[in-house]
């Protein structure tokens, strides 16, 4: 039989498909007339490792043998004359051993000096990079400092840019997500030293307002640092605030494929993030550079039948004008691969997924600059989302990066968003 008018359903409840007032297309997962039929929700965009300022490698030396040693933070070691060190030693404690008393310049008895004994002197000035030292010398071993090298300024903001599991559309969800950095900063390792990973867990919440043209939502990152014994620990990320309004909210239409019909968005906000995270763990930076961040954003929803597009554009810019000012751009392409007439299915849905991720400075660069090093990033990810009974989704994903220097060689993503 014909299908009768369309009625709308629950005003405010986004993306949701209008029920025809006949029972007809039961496998849509449509509901009687004059109830709220079941919604469709696209996944959410994965996100990356955004971006990375850098700090200084540990400080290397190599011996007149050829051996490489490497001095790590709170040690003290010395090294005999004619050895070569791959930064300069300025910021750190240069000794010469010394007589502890005058003696001529004539050939003395074999001991004699020794017996004398040594005395250590603070030299003045520095030991420039690749030149050998004249004397023994003892080194004291300090921090990498804000410079060109071993790791990832911004890792304790955790998940501030805006395509982290976000969509453009305003939705009543909570959520939380896990990320794992794998080998970060490979170009910037040190020989003989563990590689550094990071794992990120992500909790959020989002609600809507404004009958759902709007929303707001809190992020909160978790972050453990491991790698190397002076670099292992565990911080609070900072808090982020994610003000979203839909300037286009369209509604899903129902088929009789199950296919995508409508849905399309348009939509704008800002994020927040405050410096609230643990800066303790980077303390080391000189100077502490880890001000406050507005992230003004836009993004949309395409559909066609089986596939969508969605795409979110953002500018992060700090308070402070020693950090750099970033323009993200993120691109996902989806494909409806099946959905269970069953709404109530443990699969309910299922989407693969494709993802480009290109992170612009705007300042800063070459990488190697100091105190911070910005470099172009350009990132793909592929996954499937799950659908989970009528109201969970369950994203997978493998990110990797495709331009270098690389902030890391792979990352996994696993995000659980459940709408309410």
């Amino acid at each position: 039989p014909a299908p009768g008018p369309f009625t709308p359903t629950t005003p405010g409840t986004p993306g949701a498909v209008r029920s025809p007032a006949s029972t007809a297309a039961p496998a849509l997962g449509l509901t009687a007339a004059g109830t709220t039929s079941r919604p469709v929700e696209l996944p959410n965009f994965y996100g990356d490792f955004q971006l990375f300022g850098t700090y200084s490698p540990y400080l290397q030396a190599t011996t007149p043998n050829g051996q490489l040693v490497t001095v790590l933070p709170g040690t003290t070691q010395r090294f005999p004359a004619g050895t070569v060190f791959n930064q300069t030693v300025s910021g750190f404690n240069i000794l010469t051993t010394q007589p502890s008393v005058p003696l001529p310049d004539v050939p003395l008895p074999p001991g004699f000096r020794e017996k004398l004994g040594q005395r250590e002197t603070v030299v003045a000035g520095s030991l420039t990079r690749g030149t050998a030292s004249s004397t023994d010398i003892l080194v004291n071993g300090s921090a990498p400092r804000g410079n060109a090298g071993g790791l990832p300024v911004p890792v304790i903001r955790g998940a501030y840019k805006i395509s982290e599991n976000e969509g453009p559309r305003p939705v009543d969800r909570v959520y939380v997500g896990y990320h794992f950095f794998h080998d970060v900063n490979p170009t910037l390792s040190v020989p003989g030293l563990p590689i550094t990973n990071v794992h990120r867990q992500t909790f959020g919440i989002e609600k809507t307002f404004l009958g759902g043209d709007a929303s707001i939502g809190f992020r909160l990152p978790l972050i453990q640092i491991s790698g190397p014994t002076n670099l292992d620990r565990a911080t609070v990320g900072d808090l982020s605030v994610i003000l979203k309004f839909a300037l286009i909210n369209n509604p899903f239409q129902p088929t009789e494929d199950g296919s995508l019909l409508g849905g399309e968005v348009l939509s704008t906000g800002i994020v927040i993030t405050a410096p609230t995270g643990g800066a303790a763990a980077f303390t080391a930076q000189d100077p502490i550079i880890h001000p406050t961040l507005l992230q003004p954003f836009i993004g949309g929803i395409k559909t066609f039948r089986k596939s969508y597009v969605q795409f979110i554009s953002s500018i992060a810019v700090p308070t402070d004008s020693r950090d750099t000012t970033y323009m993200f751009n993120t691109l996902q392409f989806g494909y409806l691969l099946y959905r269970s007439p069953n709404e109530a299915a443990w699969v309910s849905a299922i989407t693969p997924i494709a993802e480009l991720h290109v992170n612009t400075p705007f300042n800063n660069k070459p990488f190697g600059r100091q105190p911070i090093g910005a470099t172009d990033i350009i990132s793909f990810t592929l996954g499937t989302s799950l659908g989970l009974g009528s109201r969970s989704s369950l994203n997978i994903g493998t990110n990797v990066p495709i331009s270098g220097p690389r902030p890391y060689t792979i990352e996994s993503i696993i995000q659980l968003n459940v709408r309410f």
